[in-house]
This record gives structure tokens, sequence and C-alpha cells, in this order.
């Protein structure tokens, strides 16, 4: 495969630091024409400077942490349970028949309705903000664990069996693996979901976290703050995401979608 040509790496940044300055400088300006009242769309000097505020203290810290930790547990049964009734979907034609419809009817049901209910479950906290982090973490990792079983080659197994690989052989080193690229791609979609369902719970569903405090910050009036939160997590998502394509790149240097990925 021919390598694509690169760019300098200062060239690059500069490159991908273009889309954040466009929306900088479009932000400004429909701050400064009033269009919309600078009360509610604080210009980004004045957000800066309450991002400054907020990360000369404990308050944006601990409410992230917290946020996370609902975050990745939630993410982790799901991704788990996930891989574990994908495969068996695709591997026993009687599970998949009574599992199937159950999940494609439930796939496409925001998961945020579920918040009521789960609040009635388990009350106000964090078993709540998890329980719908994993419903919605759970469903991509279903589906993409089970597209990728499902399409295991059959010379693959044939030639594996051949080889005299045992059962669990056949599970670990073919069904599995070839699955590895769809799981990554599911893993990369559930830690979207993880982070929205995790907020979104916490705006009604808890007395701490990021989403918490944004509801907080957007209820007294102190949008500068509520802004400033919300790039706190919007840099922590990204971070966790550019994290998780070179875990990627690392357990699929094998397969060429890792290549591409990081080319």
């Amino acid at each position: 495969m021919a390598k694509r040509s690169r760019l300098p790496r200062p060239l690059l940044w500069l490159w991908n630091a273009t889309p954040l300055v466009l929306f900088g400088l479009l932000w400004q300006g429909v701050s400064a024409s009033g269009l919309v009242d600078p009360a509610f769309l604080p210009p980004p000097r004045t957000v800066g400077l309450a991002l400054l505020d907020l990360l000369g203290g404990p308050q944006i810290r601990d409410n992230l942490l917290v946020t996370l930790y609902r975050s990745i547990a939630g993410l982790a049964l799901g991704a788990a349970a996930g891989v574990l009734i994908g495969l068996l979907m695709a591997r026993s034609a009687r599970f998949n028949a009574y599992v199937a419809p159950i999940v494609g009817g439930t796939y496409s049901l925001p998961k945020s309705a579920l918040i009521p209910l789960l609040i009635l479950w388990f009350g106000v906290g964090s078993a709540t903000a998890i329980c719908a982090v994993f419903l919605a973490c759970l469903l991509p990792m279903i589906v993409q664990t089970f597209h990728g079983v499902a399409t295991t080659p059959n010379v693959l197994v044939w030639s594996a069996e051949a080889m005299g690989y045992t059962p669990r052989q056949l599970l670990t080193r073919v069904y599995l693996r070839h699955a590895l690229p769809d799981i990554m791609t599911g893993l990369r979609i559930a830690l979207g979901f993880s982070f929205v369902l995790a907020i979104s719970s916490e705006m009604i569903a808890a007395n701490s976290g990021i989403g918490k405090l944004i509801f907080m910050y957007g209820e007294n009036g102190a949008y500068d703050y509520m802004f400033a939160a919300i790039a706190c997590v919007v840099a922590v998502a990204y971070l966790a995401d550019r994290a998780l394509l070179w875990a990627t790149r690392l357990s699929l240097h094998w397969h060429e979608s890792a290549v591409e990925a990081a080319a």
C-alpha cells in the first residue's frame, strides 16, 4: 500500500485547529452582533475567564471525576454484556430468534426516555446514571459483535478445525479475533453514548456530576460558567475518543481498518 504524503507536523496542527478557530470567530461575531443577547451567549473571552476560574478550584475536577466514574462503569458493564449477548446471538439461532426482536425494537428508543423509570427503581444517585449508561452502551455492542462474529468466513473456521482447534480456541482465536474491528467500532459508538447518558441523567437524577453542575449554572443564569463547564466536557470526551483510537490502532495493527485510521 502506498503511503499517503503527510504535511509537516506544525502545519498539520494548524490545519487541525482551523475548524476550532473558525468556530470561535463565528461565536464572537454572533455574540458581538446582537443577534443573540450576550447574557445568553457570552463571548469567548468571558467564557475563557470563567473556565480559568473553574480550573482554579476543585469543583469542576470533583464533578468531572464523578461523571467519569459513572460513564466508565456503565460503559464497561454494557460492553461486557453486549459482547456476550452478541456472540450468543451469532452462534445460536434459537437465542437469536428470541433476542433479535427485542434488540431491533429497542435500538432506536432514546435511552434518556427511560431515566424517569430508572429513578423510580433506583432513586436519585449513581445507580440510575450507571444503569442509563449501561442500557445506552449495551445495544451498539450487541449489534457490532453480532455482525463481526456472524460474518466470519467459513474458510477460516474450516481451516482452524482442520488444524485441530478446540471450541474454545475457535471462539477466541477465530470468531472474536475476526469480530474485534467491529467490537472496537461498537466501543467507540458506546463511548459517546456513555457521556451523553451520564450527563443527561445527572441533570435530573443526581446531586453531583458535571451534568448537575451545568444544569445549576443554567438555572442560576451563570451562562458563562455553564459554557465553560460544557467546554470541559467536550475536551474530556475528545481526549477519551483519541485514547480509544490509539488503543484501537494498537490492538488492530494487523487489520487494514487500523492502518486507515492511523493515516
